[in-house]
């Protein structure tokens, strides 16, 4: 696919005569996009803490530029070919198939995974408001899985206005924690709580380069708002307002939860352990009564909110792959009544749970098997949770900085072009990449350093080469064998 291919966009739901397919807004970009990250601050964020109060600030800091020109140059992309294969399709339209390709792969591994983060995290949450044993949450995950498989077969717009109000209702859970931290508000308990010394930015820039990962989570998934483009009425307007709003609320929140977590009891260095932040955050305010139990029920909308926006994004990104034939066929069939890629759907979901499974069943010795088996050590069953966190980041940089990549070619290329621009332009494009180039680098060596999490980035890197090695073996296969049929047809003429 070259840049002048002028085929029609690729939509998962075609516009009927009277537009009845297209009614996607902005308001539903923004739940969909606000949905999808609103779990990292229930969940994730707080390992960024292991550099210290001020270092999380620091690192909060980067990435928040970070995704900013980042939003702006996919609200671009994304109006200037609407699809929804998303940055796999405009990649692939700007850079070539194998790009396209790999961006495709790279954004599958961080899509799957990040269900499979949503679910580690429902199960979490479950087991501690239910009072089940822990070996109760696989059974979690299978449940909360087949509700969210199922809402999104039996139709987007439906799935857009449940996930409205998921939306809504983690965002009023954490405008009620902020609120009610104010009164218990206390800045030293963001650098020195139950900890001998002070612990605003231990360990220097080693601490800086192990805590940056985890502050991406504040904002992952805000760049999934292009996969739902082919369903709006316009996407060069709506959907560059649905991510700057989305953006807008993002930096809101980020700021908020790391503010308000970090100096509430019980303090920074205790936080940055904790597995349910947010949930301690609500001890800590309203005391645990019998009415708490009420509480922690309604957190657990924001991971559902979380895990039904990437599950929707899922499905559509592997069923684009597969009409373009890169996948298996199946995967692009639509439901004959609801119109969904119901195969990708449920295929990309046995996947997701398939991953939580192993890395829980086998967590003293993770063997892990997509394409060759690789054995790691993981020191317990709280990092489970992390390793899957860092191998989501691991495909969405690769993805990242093909699109800041894509961007720059597309301004180069199309200096005249009249969709939505980025206001920063190839500079800020530049400053992204850079950005993404840094933190992708501190995650390789956080890999090395550490056992727990070297497994994201073997684990990640053996993915997607043997996916790009079988993608390049069928392709060269293809090219024989018209060569071959071509030269056969030469001989048959002659």
């Amino acid at each position: 696919m070259s840049i002048e291919n002028d085929q029609a966009p690729l939509v998962v739901n075609e516009k009927k005569e009277d537009g009845g397919f297209h009614y996607a807004r902005t308001y539903h970009l923004w739940a969909m996009g606000v949905g999808a990250v609103i779990g990292g601050d229930f969940f994730g964020w707080q390992s960024c803490l292991s550099g210290g109060f001020l270092g999380a600030c620091i690192c909060l800091a980067i990435v928040t530029v970070l995704y900013v020109l980042l939003s702006l140059c996919v609200a671009e992309l994304a109006a200037f070919k609407p699809d929804a294969g998303g940055p796999y399709t405009y990649v692939t339209e700007l850079l070539g198939d194998s790009a396209g390709f790999l961006t495709g792969l790279a954004e599958c591994l961080k899509v799957v995974t990040c269900v499979s983060v949503g679910l580690f995290a429902i199960g979490s949450y479950m087991v501690q408001v239910t009072g089940t044993d822990q070996k109760w949450q696989p059974l979690w995950w299978l449940g909360f899985l087949l509700a969210f498989t199922v809402l999104n077969i039996v139709g987007l717009k439906f799935s857009f206005n449940v996930e409205f109000v998921f939306t809504m209702m983690s965002l009023l859970v954490l405008i009620v924690f902020y609120l009610g931290a104010i009164p218990k508000f206390d800045f030293n308990k963001s650098s020195n709580s139950t900890c001998p010394t002070r612990w605003v930015f231990p360990n220097g820039m080693s601490g800086l380069s192990d805590s940056i990962s985890f502050s991406l989570w504040f904002y992952l998934g805000v760049e999934e708002i292009p996969m739902v483009t082919g369903d709006t009425s316009d996407a060069s307007k709506i959907v560059p307002r649905g991510i700057m709003a989305t953006m807008g609320t993002l930096v809101l929140l980020s700021t908020s939860t790391l503010l308000f977590a970090s100096s509430i009891e019980p303090g920074a260095y205790k936080i940055s352990t904790d597995n349910s932040p947010l949930l301690t955050g609500y001890k800590t305010i309203f005391n645990q009564g019998s009415w708490f139990d009420y509480v922690s029920w309604v957190i657990v909308i924001g991971f559902v909110a979380s895990c039904q926006s990437f599950i929707l994004c899922t499905g559509r990104l592997v069923y684009a792959i597969a009409r373009d034939g890169l996948f298996p066929e199946p995967l692009s069939r639509l439901h004959p009544k609801t119109n969904t890629p119901y195969i990708s759907l449920i295929t990309s979901s046995v996947i997701s749970y398939a991953i939580v499974s192993t890395l829980y069943f086998t967590s003293s010795v993770i063997s892990y098997a997509i394409v060759s088996t690789l054995y790691f050590l993981l020191d317990n069953d709280d990092k489970v949770g992390f390793v899957l966190i860092n191998l989501s980041l691991f495909g969405a940089l690769i993805s990242y900085v093909l699109q800041c990549v894509s961007h720059i070619r597309l301004s180069l290329q199309h200096p005249n072009r009249t969709c939505y621009r980025s206001p920063f332009g190839i500079a800020g494009t530049v400053l992204c990449l850079l950005l993404c180039i840094l933190v992708y680098c501190c995650i390789i060596a956080q890999g090395v350093t550490n056992t727990s999490y070297i497994f994201s980035v073997v684990g990640g890197t053996a993915v997607l080469a043997t996916g790009m090695a079988i993608y390049l073996y069928r392709r060269l296969f293809r090219k024989k064998r018209d060569y071959a049929n071509l030269h056969a047809n030469e001989q048959h003429i002659k």
